[in-house]
């Protein structure tokens, strides 16, 4: 893995074409809650990519919202080509996204969070590298969320990097290009963390997959709030990562043993 650096570019992206060797791209979007932000996502994003991708699709994957987000994408499934699939109860994020990915029929997954915290015009600073490596992840820089999201993300990124011996800094991006075949493989078996995208990399990692940050400007959200880090819950949050964190490296290294018994066969 190269360690790109970890400041953006000043520089505008080069607006695609997508090179059409590398496949076609799925834009997956996991909603919740996201009334009043979901309709200018979703034209953002297919505006910017729409005619500069060859081979384009868009799965909006609704996961049981209580506001209003259901009759927003119910109408704009008549306007806007996208793939729609709700849900009338709430699996949470990390089931939610496992299911959006098999309706995905491309290639390549760009996976993006539905608040747009991430510009669209942003996905060029990940297109190039989808011809030599398997993940790709835009690297929050710097980070636009309130402080102590901030630095349980750092504790989060730090315990994992120092008991699961992965380089990244990272890892639960909510903006990420990846091959829709190690999804598949991978995918099923996320299952300690609530934060799909940090443990999939982890797993990714161990098994000898590409992966390589690229820095993205990260925005301030421009309305309503987190549906997952409540204050309240932090600390019931911290425990359950924490315990995942071990689970995980458990399996791992258990994996390994019994690999090295069985002489790499």
């Amino acid at each position: 893995m190269s360690k790109p650096n970890r400041r953006v570019s000043e520089e505008m992206p080069h607006r695609g074409p997508a090179n059409p060797s590398y496949g076609g791209i799925s834009v997956v979007f996991p909603v919740h809650n996201e009334s009043f932000i979901i309709e200018q996502t979703l034209r953002n994003y297919i505006a910017e990519l729409q005619d500069r991708v060859e081979d384009f699709e868009v799965i909006v994957a609704e996961d049981g919202s209580i506001d209003d987000t259901k009759s927003v994408l119910e109408r704009l499934s008549k306007e806007l080509p996208i793939k729609l699939y709700m849900s009338d109860e709430r699996k949470g994020y990390q089931q939610a996204l496992i299911d959006a990915i098999s309706h995905a029929g491309k290639p390549w997954l760009f996976i993006v969070d539905s608040d747009y915290q991430f510009a669209a015009i942003d996905f060029w600073r990940l297109e190039s590298y989808r011809g030599e490596y398997d993940v790709v992840l835009g690297m929050k820089a710097p980070r636009k969320d309130p402080l102590y999201r901030v630095l349980l993300s750092r504790g989060y990124n730090s315990l994992m990097r120092l008991f699961l011996r992965v380089p990244y800094r990272d890892m639960d991006t909510g903006f990420r290009l990846i091959r829709r075949d190690i999804a598949n493989e991978i995918s099923p078996d996320v299952k300690y963390m609530s934060f799909f995208t940090a443990e999939f990399v982890v797993r990714a990692h161990h098994k000898g997959y590409k992966i390589v940050e690229v820095p993205v400007p990260h925005y301030a959200r421009k309305i309503g709030s987190t549906s997952i880090f409540y204050v309240s819950k932090l600390f019931m949050i911290c425990l359950h990562q924490f315990a995942g964190i071990f689970r995980l490296r458990n399996e791992i290294w258990a994996a390994r043993a019994n690999h090295s018994k069985g002489g790499g066969k």
